[in-house]
């Protein structure tokens, strides 16, 4: 089951709450077929930036989604897609 099958426990796709919106954005960035499964999902600042969106809803969106086991965070590193080898 690929990013696109997910859901955030408790929510769809279409809540309104910057938060979600965030998160998706990483599922749909990480679904991307021009995306290498070993490639770091965006950071925070990069998810702010991109999103206009504030670093903490951008962290709270990656938080869930490493919560959730479908990312990880190798500290220095970035975080990376669960499915992604950990080194």
């Amino acid at each position: 089951m690929g990013p696109t099958h997910v859901v955030i426990i408790g929510v769809g796709k279409n809540d309104p709450r910057l938060w979600v919106k965030a998160a998706y954005a990483v599922l749909d960035t990480m679904e991307n077929a021009e995306t290498d499964p070993n490639d770091p999902v965006p950071s925070k600042a990069e998810l702010a930036r991109k999103l206009s969106i504030s670093a903490h809803t951008a962290g709270r969106a990656l938080r869930k989604l490493a919560d959730m086991g479908i990312i990880y965070h190798a500290p220095a590193h970035g975080s990376f897609p669960s499915t992604a080898g950990r080194e």
